[in-house]
């Protein structure tokens, strides 16, 4: 039986590299040093008005929160909950919470393990 107390999962997640940030030279020496991704300023605030939204990465938070405060985000780091609900705000995580969808540049759609295996050279 389904946990009726948790809130839906409404958040959706997106990852920095390769979606928000460009990262044409991959992660160099750790720092964010490209531009925005074309399109993913504005993206992403349109999916704000739409939907909660929360920032994944295997970066510092903090780096990440500052560029994207320094583009005209809200942001917050230090979240404890499991749940991400709040609009308007960007969470700056390196957590992967529930969401209705994952944004990420590698991403392999799973449908079956054979196929996931093809996909990924391994069949």
């Amino acid at each position: 039986m389904a946990d009726v107390t948790a809130p839906d999962p409404l958040a959706v997640a997106v990852e920095v590299d390769g979606v928000i940030h460009a990262y044409s030279r991959g992660w160099a020496d750790g720092t964010i040093y490209d531009p925005p991704v074309p399109g993913a300023l504005d993206g992403l605030r349109r999916l704000m008005e739409h939907r909660a939204v929360f920032v994944f990465t295997s970066r510092d938070v903090g780096q990440v929160t500052e560029w994207l405060t320094g583009r005209g985000f809200t942001c917050r780091t230090g979240y404890d909950g499991t749940f991400w609900n709040e609009r308007g705000t960007l969470l700056v995580t390196n957590r992967k919470l529930p969401a209705v969808a994952y944004v990420d540049d590698r991403a392999v759609r799973f449908t079956t393990w054979p196929d996931t295996l093809t996909i990924l050279g391994a069949d």
